[in-house]
């Protein structure tokens, strides 16, 4: 009976190892000769490759089992298989009263990996909420109609807030000459800034901080013209109601 290649090289190294003569001592850190140091790695070469084969074969082995496993249809043996032919249930249709389910069943997703279970599925989520997030700002980019309506309500809203200025500055002065020695409206007169607490937060929020700067002028002008017949935009002190209404073309800036 002819022998192979492998069987000849192990029945080679086995009579080496075997002769005393030839190979007296192989333990590692040993100087060896040539050819003692030629057998060792061959069989060590051996080992390692039987090890793998023995790994891989393993696993190939239950990849193939498990395959087989999952294309193999679920027969009558198979409980549940039994309780939902008693419920009506026949190969080849859909699940469910009228036909209209699934007809093969859920796949099997293997998990190879220590990962969390819901991880995957909280990932998906969060990249249709950044998707959505980015859908909705784009959405919400202002027109060209837009944006300029916006930058005029900003220019005038810096118009507003000089103007509230001027009036509380003129406010002040005519309150302190009728010896008015504090304001009647809080944003009647210009804020002054203490020294004292100055980053302690308010507890409460200011009635100021609620009305618009808009209306903050509006109310105080009203005021400046009904107190002391003053216009702001004028810039002059009529001597009455009368001659305000005869020489100001009007209350707002827009009238100037």
């Amino acid at each position: 009976m002819a022998t192979t290649d492998n069987e000849e090289v192990d029945d080679y190294m086995s009579d080496a190892f075997l002769n005393t003569e030839s190979v007296k001592d192989v333990r590692p850190g040993l100087l060896l000769t040539h050819e003692q140091q030629r057998l060792h790695n061959q069989m060590k070469k051996k080992k390692e490759c039987q090890l793998i084969n023995k790994v891989t074969g393993a696993k190939a082995l239950e990849e193939q089992q498990r395959q087989e496993g999952l294309e193999k249809a679920i027969d009558s043996t198979n409980k549940g298989f039994s309780l939902l032919q008693k419920m009506g249930y026949k190969p080849g249709l859909g699940i469910g009263k009228n036909n209209c389910g699934i007809v093969e069943p859920i796949g099997i997703v293997l998990k190879t990996d220590r990962k969390g279970l819901g991880r995957e599925a909280a990932l998906k989520t969060i990249r249709e909420m950044k998707k959505s997030i980015i859908r909705s700002r784009r959405s919400a980019e202002p027109s060209i109609g837009e944006y300029r309506e916006r930058r005029a309500q900003e220019a005038a809203e810096k118009l507003d807030r000089l103007d509230l200025l001027r009036c509380q500055r003129v406010c002040r002065q005519m309150d302190l000459e009728q010896d008015i020695q504090e304001p009647s409206e809080k944003f009647f007169w210009p804020e002054e800034v203490s020294e004292v607490n100055t980053n302690e937060p308010k507890q409460e929020e200011d009635e100021e901080d609620v009305i618009p700067i808009n209306e903050q002028l509006k109310i105080l002008n009203f005021y400046l013209r009904h107190t002391y017949n003053y216009c702001v935009y004028c810039g002059t002190v009529y001597d009455d109601e009368t001659d305000l209404m005869e020489g100001c073309p009007g209350p707002n800036r827009q009238d100037h």
